[in-house]
């Protein structure tokens, strides 16, 4: 739980596995991320994704790319989307090098995910 993992950035599909640690550090690569899947244990619990430029910056997340996962690896049934405040997702610091936080509650129970997001740490 405490060791900081770093999932593969992929433009298509990035994976994050929060099976394997509750903290995960993904470097955008040379473009966007169309999908960012995102794979929950069995258990409730919090859970945290640091999103960090490259070099060049302008990278997104797809406004329908933040895509939720059962342990299994079945699209979450309570919703297959992370649930964001007001119903809008982030919009993401584009700056390069910035890093931006979503923390979020993934509710096993109603295989809900809840994210926030603390925008544009500076470097």
């Amino acid at each position: 739980g405490f060791t900081q993992l770093a999932p593969l950035y992929n433009g298509a599909d990035t994976n994050v596995d929060f099976k394997l640690g509750n903290k995960q550090f993904v470097t955008f690569g040379s473009g966007n991320i169309a999908d960012l899947n995102l794979l929950f244990p069995t258990v409730s619990g919090n859970f945290v994704l640091l999103l960090k430029q490259d070099g060049t910056g302008s990278r997104t997340v797809a406004s329908d790319g933040w895509l939720v996962f059962d342990s299994g690896g079945s699209a979450a049934s309570g919703s297959s989307t992370v649930k964001f405040p007001g119903g809008t997702n982030p919009t993401l610091t584009t700056d390069a090098n910035h890093v931006d936080i979503i923390s979020f509650f993934w509710d096993a129970t109603n295989e809900i995910a809840y994210g926030v997001a603390t925008l544009d740490f500076q470097f």
